[in-house]
């Protein structure tokens, strides 16, 4: 495996390892800051948009299949384009939402930690990639206005589906097991 394959499998890895901590931390986060959330001013409150932990992980699981594949294709295909457009969105990502989101509701919100640590990660990854790939700003630009769309659309796709995703798993659950 050569060094740049090894650098692309990071995408999921940090995705996931992102995610974990918004996965484990916004049920209890929302108990613990439900006063502040609703005496708070925010346009776009953190996580107001998921109704229960189970729906927000199968997005972030559809998701990570998503940048699974693409990781996966960057490497059969040896171009990585998309996959540039989608390591700036992420860590795009830690800035408008994390970071962005601390600051206007004053207190933590999940996937902040992990956006410190990352952000510098992902900022040095994408240093050495454009050199180790030898983008132009013609491919930075492309790749990253691909990334931000695709990343957006697939992000809005998924917010649409929430009220089908509780629903299946409410069915789920009603249906009992016949013997």
């Amino acid at each position: 495996m050569n060094k740049m394959n090894a650098i692309a499998w990071l995408l999921p890895i940090l995705f996931m390892i992102h995610d974990f901590e918004e996965i484990i931390f916004v049920k209890v986060w929302r108990q613990k800051y439900q006063y502040c959330l609703d005496a708070s001013a925010m346009k776009k409150k953190p996580f107001s948009h998921f109704k229960s932990t189970d729906e927000f992980s199968i997005g972030v699981e559809i998701i990570f299949v998503i940048l699974s594949l693409i990781t996966l294709i960057s490497i059969i295909f040896n171009d990585y384009h998309v996959w540039y457009g989608f390591i700036f969105t992420i860590t795009a990502h830690f800035i408008t939402a994390h970071f962005k989101g601390v600051l206007e509701f004053k207190h933590y919100v999940p996937g902040f930690v992990t956006s410190i640590l990352f952000l510098p990660l992902n900022a040095y990854i994408i240093y050495i990639v454009t050199a180790m790939l030898r983008f132009n700003a013609v491919d930075i630009l492309i790749s990253c206005v691909l990334g931000a769309a695709v990343g957006f659309f697939i992000y809005t796709f998924l917010h649409s589906m929430e009220k089908n995703f509780a629903n299946k798993l409410i069915e789920y659950s009603i249906n009992k097991i016949e013997k």
